[in-house]
């Protein structure tokens, strides 16, 4: 029993001890025929003596963790966090579900760790098995953590090579789509050169009514344009609407006091169109049409070629670059009849003109751009006009001439045709041309006019 107790305790070592040294041979015999007796009965007792047995040393009680090793891994494990975190934002587009669950799981084994370390440094009672940490020295926790800034770093690099790669494509893609473009355009302007200069000297290919109808109402909307900046620039000013209506166009019955632009619209219009039928629209007193001495068929590949020429370019830039072209004068001759110096000082007393002149064109007035559009657009109808044959006529209606449905429109909408005079039918009367009207061969585009008395029109047909 003694040995199997020595065995179960891994002990090398019995010392029996006699209390009476003179018997200490027979003891030994008893207590070595004792050891060799594996099974001793139950009845057997053994008496006098003392048993030692030599335990193991107890383990040392825990001990915190070196602070310096603690903070290195620390370090190393929220790196491997961000990696893993990069990593698992990365496997997000596009969506990878193999790296994805890879990532998840490194991130919440990171996690882990970091609340292993954190239970270590309160000196946690019972350390759960996570808690064996594998960092043995300063460097290997150096050597972890710069492991996982090169995984964080590796995966940074991976998603600008893929941004790289994508924005290669796109390039590329629009590259091509550049090159589709240019040839189409290379294409386009070849036709658009047969059309212009064709073998038998003909354009009627390329001047329609439908053509000229079109390009006038695109000048239509930049002449709106510059009148609504016009507008603008006079009530910011103080200035009287109804005052400068009744100044254009006295003893005119407006249907309301917001119709009072028709009047400004009909001033701009008329100025702006003031010598259309004339071939030299941009010079100083061109009045009729000039015919004399011109070739019809060089009169109007001419005409078409500075048509398609000035559609081309930018009017801001042409005049900028070029202020003696025929261009700029005219936009200087009109904005001069339009814009007189006494008003164009009212008008932008607040802007900033530098050493500009007033009643002259110049880049800082707020009608600048506004106005250079708006000259462009009729400079370019004007030399439309004239590349056909015959040329186009432009006709005006004068006021108190009965209104005619064949060439005119009223600018109201909505606005009835018909009147009442004591009691008798009668035809409204016009009170003023707001846009002019146009006879392109036999084809009549109506002018616009506003009706005056149109409040009484109004009043019978309700």
């Amino acid at each position: 029993m003694l040995q199997k107790f020595a065995l179960a305790f891994k002990t090398k070592t019995i010392e029996f001890f006699a209390d009476d040294e003179k018997e200490e041979d027979d003891e030994d015999k008893a207590s070595i025929s004792a050891a060799i007796d594996l099974d001793p009965g139950p009845e057997e007792i053994i008496t006098g003596q003392r048993v030692v047995v030599l335990k193991p040393d107890p383990l040392p009680p825990p001990r915190k963790p070196d602070p310096e090793t603690l903070i290195l891994a620390l370090f190393a494990t929220i790196s491997s966090f961000r990696a893993a975190y990069l990593h698992l934002q990365t496997a997000h587009s596009p969506l990878l579900p193999d790296a994805v669950r890879f990532a998840d799981r490194a991130a919440v084994s990171h996690l882990r760790r970091l609340s292993d370390l954190k239970d270590s440094y309160f000196q946690n009672p019972n350390p759960s098995p996570r808690q064996v940490f594998s960092f043995s020295s300063h460097l290997q926790a150096q050597v972890q953590e710069n492991q996982h800034l090169l995984r964080t770093f590796d995966a940074v690099v991976n998603r600008l090579q893929s941004d790289i790669d994508r924005k290669d494509a796109e390039s590329a893609a629009l590259k091509r789509s550049l090159w589709d473009i240019e040839a189409a355009n290379s294409k386009l302007a070849k036709r658009l050169d047969r059309a212009c200069a064709p073998p038998d000297g003909k354009v009627e290919a390329l001047l329609s009514i439908g053509v000229f109808d079109s390009v006038l109402k695109d000048t239509c909307r930049v002449v709106h344009r510059f009148t609504r900046c016009l507008v603008d620039l006079m009530k910011r000013s103080g200035w009287s609407l109804d005052l400068v209506a009744n100044s254009i166009y006295p003893n005119v019955d407006y249907a309301k006091a917001g119709h009072c632009p028709y009047a400004i619209l009909s001033y701009i219009y008329l100025g702006m169109f003031r010598g259309f039928d004339s071939e030299g629209f941009s010079r100083e007193g061109s009045d009729g049409i000039g015919l004399d001495g011109i070739d019809v068929n060089t009169r109007r590949m001419n005409s078409l070629t500075q048509f398609i020429e000035h559609s081309a370019v930018d009017p801001l830039e042409l005049i900028s670059g070029s202020s003696s072209c025929d261009f700029a004068k005219f936009c200087e001759r009109k904005y001069r009849q339009l814009i007189h110096p006494g008003m164009e000082s009212t008008l932008c007393r607040n802007s900033d003109h530098g050493e500009s002149v007033w009643g002259t064109l110049w880049p800082s007035s707020p009608l600048y751009e506004p106005f250079v559009n708006m000259a462009s657009s009729i400079w370019t109808l004007h030399k439309l006009a004239w590349a056909y044959d015959p040329v186009v006529e432009i006709f005006q209606v004068a006021g108190g001439t009965e209104f005619s449905m064949v060439y005119m429109e009223s600018i109201v909408r909505g606005a009835v045709t018909m009147g009442s005079d004591h009691g008798k039918k009668s035809r409204p009367k016009v009170g003023f041309t707001v846009v002019p009207g146009f006879r392109v061969g036999k084809t009549v585009i109506q002018s616009r006019v506003y009706l005056n008395g149109l409040k009484e029109v109004v009043q019978f047909h309700v």
